[in-house]
């Protein structure tokens, strides 16, 4: 409770300096819009921006969570035949090496203007994170368990559910915080590129009009949103450790 209270007065005298410097040095709105101009812009469009944000957040969800499931099942597959891990992460690492901005105008191409297009772009820059991390938290397995688990003639889904996830955990955690704040990325970006609703429009649209305090008030729901799904993930990954050890 102490950490929250701390955090906010520090949003609060953050918010103060900036509505000072604004007024102090005379910025113009249209290079830095004070705080009380953000706050306004946000009670005039609340129901724009919460509108195209539940749009964002649903593109960021669902790439978010195919990327890290194909992720899962792909680590799986390495961790009973390597021969797998040789084909897709060469594959993995060549895609990665190449920014997201560069390829999002390709999956555009291929996918269309719509909803689905993003969750490709999202699960784009998700996956080679999540699928390096993966990696690494089987072959931090004791192999010792993986010899008892043989011996007892477990099945595959047992070896899965009973050492591979469990052993995995904090690894898994990890992979899901690091895309979760990438998987916010490609969202935006992809609307960037094209598209008609969603945070990343409501940035373009209003930049381009010169609608300083909407950039302002759409780019810190963006930042809430990244936030949220990050505390999110920091709260599971506490109740299932804690309930584990």
């Amino acid at each position: 409770m102490f950490k929250i209270a701390k955090n906010f007065v520090f949003v609060i005298v953050a918010a103060l300096i900036w509505q000072l410097s604004v007024f102090l040095f005379k910025i113009p709105n249209y290079l830095l819009p004070a705080p009380a101009d953000i706050i306004v812009s946000f009670s005039k469009n609340y129901l724009i921006i919460i509108e195209n944000a539940f749009i964002t957040l649903g593109e960021v969800l669902i790439g978010f969570f195919l990327a890290n499931l194909i992720s899962l099942i792909i680590v799986c597959l390495i961790f009973y035949n390597k021969k797998i891990e040789k084909i897709i992460l060469p594959a993995s690492i060549t895609i990665k090496t190449i920014p997201i901005i560069a390829i999002t105008p390709i999956i555009i191409l291929w996918f269309g203007t719509g909803f689905f297009s993003k969750v490709v772009v999202v699960m784009a820059i998700c996956f080679f994170p999540s699928l390096i991390n993966m990696i690494r938290a089987t072959k931090s397995i004791n192999s010792d368990l993986f010899h008892i688990f043989t011996i007892y003639s477990a099945t595959k889904k047992q070896t899965i559910t009973k050492l591979i996830i469990p052993s995995t955990l904090p690894y898994l955690f990890s992979s899901l915080k690091i895309s979760s704040s990438l998987a916010v990325v490609g969202a935006i970006v992809g609307e960037f590129v094209a598209v008609n609703k969603g945070l990343g429009f409501l940035i373009m649209s209003n930049y381009y009009s010169l609608n300083m305090s909407m950039v302002f008030t759409t780019t810190l729901i963006v930042c809430l949103v990244g936030l949220l799904m990050y505390y999110c993930i920091d709260v599971i990954e506490k109740r299932l450790i804690d309930e584990r050890y």
